[in-house]
């Protein structure tokens, strides 16, 4: 039997917390083409005859960016890095590589712990991958390079096939049938801010964080959610809401229609939006 960790490294949006749902089989990691969507590792847990393998997606890297929140997302990759048996190093060739790009693979070469490059987005038609061959000319010291969609899960069995040749012998470190570590309470956090960052696309800034204050079972079987929204500013505040509390009725409803879906049972959530300008501080 083979078991270990790996992490899932490579800048903000080329596709990690999309990949590692669809290595898992389900979605564990929240989505959305904005940068910090992934705030803090997120572990899915991939068991078969072969073995486990726990899959870390970690926050991209924000160069330049003063801000707590930013900081900390950098340290969250460096005390990731120590603890990991495989790394999978995502790029995206849509996107021409940067100093980000170049501190990443200054971080990877210090390593010994097994590499596979892994070019995301092979799905797309080749004048929309303008970048492929800059990629595939990357030397960070992989043991292989590996050309994938993780949105069409084309070539995600022999990434697998891969990890298991690089992982040590080991017991799984989860129960069969476990496809993450997260706790209920913490991933429906996730989801909501989630439908948060979608719903008010590029108007809002990475200042809000979401709390889950109580959760209750009622006897007709419907499960109710009591969330707080936080932020930063009383702008920020209104924004969320909107005129007429329509959107965060509209997030609401997104978020419902999720989790009802996910728990197979009815919901009833209570949004409510509060400014906290600590958060970040504690964050």
């Amino acid at each position: 039997m083979k078991s270990g960790f790996v992490m899932l490294a490579g800048r903000s949006n080329v596709g990690k917390s999309t990949l590692l749902n669809a290595l898992v089989g389900t979605k564990v990691a929240i989505t959305t083409p904005k940068p910090q969507t992934t705030r803090r590792p997120v572990r899915g847990i991939l068991n078969d005859e072969r073995g486990q393998i726990v899959f870390v997606d970690t926050p991209g890297l924000f160069l330049g960016m003063k801000d707590i929140v930013s900081k900390r997302l950098n340290e969250y990759v460096k005390e990731t890095l120590r603890g990991v048996d495989a790394i999978i190093y995502v790029v995206d060739p849509t996107r021409d590589p940067g100093q980000e790009e170049a501190r990443i693979q200054l971080m990877l070469r210090d390593t010994t712990i097994p590499i596979i490059l892994v070019v995301n987005k092979s799905d797309l038609p080749e004048r929309k991958r303008p970048y492929t061959d800059t990629y595939r000319d990357i030397n960070v010291g992989q043991i292989e390079i590996l050309e994938i969609s993780a949105q069409k899960h084309s070539n995600l069995n022999q990434l697998i096939d891969l990890l298991y040749t690089a992982l040590p012998e080991g017991e799984p470190y989860y129960p069969a049938g476990q496809m993450t570590d997260m706790e209920n309470l913490e991933w429906i956090q996730e989801i909501i801010r989630e439908k948060v960052f979608l719903s008010l696309s590029e108007e809002l800034p990475y200042s809000t964080t979401v709390r889950v204050d109580d959760m209750e079972m009622r006897d007709d079987g419907t499960r109710v959610i009591y969330a707080t929204v936080l932020t930063t500013s009383e702008r920020h505040k209104r924004m969320i809401i909107g005129a007429g509390a329509k959107k965060i009725k509209e997030i609401g409803i997104q978020v419902r229609k999720e989790l009802e879906m996910v728990m197979q049972s009815k919901i009833f959530l209570e949004l409510r939006v509060k400014v906290d300008s600590k958060w970040p501080e504690r964050f």
